[in-house]
């Protein structure tokens, strides 16, 4: 069980590195997401917007999280997601599959180093939703 007792630790140096690339962290997640077609065509002309927006607040949770060393937040965060995302037309499948590219783009961007550091934070957040999901 991935549960919110896990202990993840980030280095100053990888978090400066995350926080520096993140611009460019969300800017390619987001424009990943948007090329599922079939994952945003139901906002219509909102996609951009809901998707970038959704991937800023992803980062700020794992930002804080890694800066804290705390993925109980992160708990917190899925947990809300899976309460408020579907109203919006965001499927718990489709939150996996973002949060898999967010798992790429970390690793396509950040010294390999720094990422090895960080992934662990986003592959707790995928196998925990899996769990989730396993368990609905």
């Amino acid at each position: 069980m991935h549960d919110a007792n896990t202990e993840l630790s980030v280095s100053a140096q990888a978090l400066a590195a995350f926080r520096h690339n993140e611009q460019a962290i969300i800017a390619r997640v987001a424009a990943r997401s948007l090329e599922r077609k079939n994952e945003v065509v139901q906002h219509g002309r909102k996609a951009e917007h809901l998707i970038t927006s959704g991937i800023q607040f992803t980062t700020r949770m794992l930002d804080t999280a890694m800066a804290l060393d705390e993925v109980a937040l992160l708990e917190d965060q899925l947990a809300w997601a899976l309460q408020r995302l579907p109203h919006d037309g965001v499927r718990p499948e489709h939150m996996l599959n973002r949060l898999r590219i967010y798992a790429e783009v970390v690793e396509e961007l950040l010294p390999s180093d720094h990422a090895r550091q960080i992934a662990p934070f986003v592959d707790w957040m995928i196998a925990r939703l899996n769990e989730l999901l396993r368990r609905k």
